[in-house]
């Protein structure tokens, strides 16, 4: 009896230090970024696509819960952006024509849930921050050289708040090494200016992809 409650002992002792060796304090994430950007809830300009990405450090205060610093960055290309005539930015007769890109940042803090089993570990987030963009910025500028067009009466803001909320799954692959296959997340930014109607809040989606690094 007393050799069957050493050899017990010592099975549960083994696993809670495999399971204590497991329950990782600290991650490191690298992504690939994709963002469904909706740069004016109105619809007078049209959503576009933003490539980038990023990475992000957690911190664990035990097994589920943590805190989470995140930044991302996106490049974008030429989009050719028609203003209906008869909008605030172009009250002419005709539609205005301007061709702007614009690049966006984002820069956020906090809390991160995580259920961790096995062979999957859901987990979701919620973040406050800032955004950077020049994308209103260009417009503006490219406004002033496009017939009929009326930007604003002050160049926009770069600067925004925005709000993150979402989720996504790791799948371990060794004890320190997880693959993210798909993080996807609601994008709320408040870019306030002439563009965007009267309405400052835009509405984005956001998909991530890449591989969290576990300490």
């Amino acid at each position: 009896m007393q050799i069957r409650s050493v050899i017990v002992l010592a099975v549960v002792l083994l696993f809670g230090t495999v399971a204590f060796a497991q329950d990782h304090k600290a991650e490191v994430s690298a992504d690939y970024s994709y963002i469904h950007a909706n740069p004016q809830n109105n619809n007078i300009i049209k959503p576009f696509s933003l490539n980038g990405g990023g990475g992000a450090v957690t911190y664990y205060f035990n097994k589920y819960i943590g805190i989470q610093g995140e930044f991302q960055g996106y490049g974008s290309f030429d989009h050719s952006i028609v203003l209906p005539a008869g909008s605030a930015a172009c009250p002419g007769a005709s539609n205005c024509v301007v061709v702007a890109s614009g690049n966006l940042f984002t820069y956020n803090v906090g809390p991160v849930f995580k259920y961790r089993t096995r062979h999957f570990e859901p987990f979701l987030e919620t973040m406050f921050g800032g955004a950077h963009s020049n994308f209103y910025g260009t417009i503006f500028t490219t406004c002033q050289g496009t017939p009929g067009c009326v930007s604003a009466s002050k160049s926009p803001s770069n600067n925004a708040f925005d709000f993150i909320i979402g989720g996504g799954i790791d799948i371990p692959i060794t004890q320190h090494i997880a693959f993210r296959p798909a993080q996807v997340d609601y994008v709320l930014t408040r870019f306030g200016n002439g563009f965007t109607g009267g309405n400052n809040n835009q509405s984005n989606v956001r998909y991530q992809a890449g591989f969290a690094f576990r300490f």
